[in-house]
């Protein structure tokens, strides 16, 4: 073959390749290729729709995606935490072969018995109050009020194990007293490391902070290793959730699907992570956020049903109700439920009992009765007399506390439409509507 067309012939084999290649492509958020097989196993989970009207959707998840990953969300520890476990219950679907657990057990001991012996090991039991990364002010300040009265309780002599039981949030522990497993020192977090290192045994820490939240430990015990009857348990838990055989023995469909899986649980945390962040977390807005809003966009939210503004309140006798009136005349209805609560030292749930709100006629029989004069109720033996306390809203609503929710939401969806806008500015979005005419005929539709 003369050397002129075997040349042609190696350059069309080459463009052919990258044809092939670029007709995978079905879309690129700036430069980096999103194939069609991808936005198919996405679109089979969408049905009764087409690939034009799920593509939008897509765009934007992949581009939430994009973001917090540059933004480093998966170096987060607790992302990472998460992701190993997902990643663990995804490969037990694969890999789980009980017949060999015990032997894999010994196996992964030996493998890793010089470094067991290299790190002392503890025993140790944790009363925790876990707290999301977007925790309110509120939310941190009312755990460390509880654990400073679970540590008050403790120098006082209470049993840490019951305090254990009913106080801390690690459901893995907590019925056994708090007490964790034997684990290497170096295993703990920091912040655990350090407050460890400064207790004697049996003595308790005081109230300290970590990534995950607020904790008090208790040193049970050290030693220098760990024998494998010791380890055993652990060894079987880790091999439970991480499979007995390795990812090598599975054929190459199972490992082609096992990673569009793993990208597909990695990218979903990836977004589910900054859903968190933004633009819902206390920070992203205010108050007046709210109100400014909400007077921007009253017309939406005009009522084709009259609605009633206050609460329902039982008690033991007129008397009684009298004096609950004169408590709660001039504040504000957001605060009746605490104050109530507060009434008598909060002993007043057996004595009164409120529910307050915005209510639509028909949602509630002792609005309808007093206040809209239809249907009717009986008392509660305990609680005879019923009185409402509040006002009418018959044009709408007169503030956004009264559709707080409703504005909550269609707030943040603006939020969220404006901030994909500044992400697609970020990230230029090119598709590939030659490919994406082909998802139809592929099966996934």
């Amino acid at each position: 073959m003369p050397r002129r067309i075997a040349g042609i012939l190696s350059l069309l084999l080459v463009f052919a390749l990258e044809m092939r290649a670029q007709g995978e492509v079905v879309l690129s958020i700036d430069g980096e290729p999103v194939r069609r097989s991808e936005f198919e196993s996405y679109f089979r989970k969408s049905p009764h729709r087409t690939p034009d009207s799920f593509l939008p959707s897509f765009i934007n998840y992949k581009l939430k995606v994009r973001y917090a990953h540059d933004t480093g969300i998966d170096t987060l520890a607790a992302f990472r935490r998460q992701m190993e476990w997902c990643r663990g219950k995804l490969l037990k679907t694969y890999l789980v072969d009980a017949g060999r657990e015990e032997q894999d057990a010994r196996r992964l001991y030996l493998q890793g018995e010089r470094r067991l012996q290299a790190s002392e090991w503890i025993k140790i039991a944790h009363i925790s109050r876990y707290l999301p990364q977007n925790a309110s002010r509120r939310e941190e300040q009312e755990a460390r009020r509880q654990m400073d009265s679970v540590y008050a309780a403790l120098r006082e002599g209470a049993d840490f194990a019951a305090l254990a039981c009913r106080y801390s949030d690690d459901e893995s522990c907590k019925d056994a007293g708090g007490v964790l497993p034997w684990m290497p020192v170096n295993k703990n977090m920091q912040e655990w490391i350090d407050k460890l290192a400064s207790l004697e045994k049996n003595q308790i820490s005081t109230p300290f902070y970590s990534p995950m939240g607020i904790h008090i430990v208790k040193w049970i015990d050290r030693k220098p290793g760990i024998s494998f009857e010791e380890k055993r348990e652990k060894l079987l838990d880790y091999l439970e959730k991480n499979g007995s055989h390795t990812c090598g023995e599975l054929s190459e469909e199972q490992k082609e699907r096992l990673a569009a899986q793993l990208r597909e649980l990695h990218d979903g945390l990836l977004a589910a992570y900054l859903s968190q962040k933004h633009p819902s977390d206390d920070e992203s807005w205010s108050e007046n956020d709210l109100e400014r809003f909400f007077k921007q966009h009253k017309s939406d939210y005009v009522w084709e049903l009259p609605h009633y503004r206050g609460a329902v309140i039982h008690c033991k006798d007129k008397k009684r109700a009298s004096a609950i009136k004169k408590l709660l005349k001039k504040k504000p209805v957001s605060q009746w439920e605490e104050i109530i609560h507060e009434l008598d030292g909060g002993t007043a749930s057996s004595q009164v009992r409120i529910e307050a709100g915005v209510f639509q006629i028909g949602t509630n029989r002792y609005i309808d009765k007093l206040v809209f004069k239809c249907g009717g109720f009986q008392s509660d033996p305990d609680l005879p007399y019923t009185f409402v306390m509040g006002k009418k809203l018959k044009k709408g609503p007169e503030s956004y506390e009264d559709v707080r929710e409703t504005v909550v939401k269609d707030y943040l969806a603006v939020c969220e439409d404006a901030w994909l806008k500044d992400l697609k500015r970020k990230y230029k979005v090119e598709i590939n509507q030659e490919v994406l005419k082909t998802v139809n005929n592929n099966g996934s539709n």
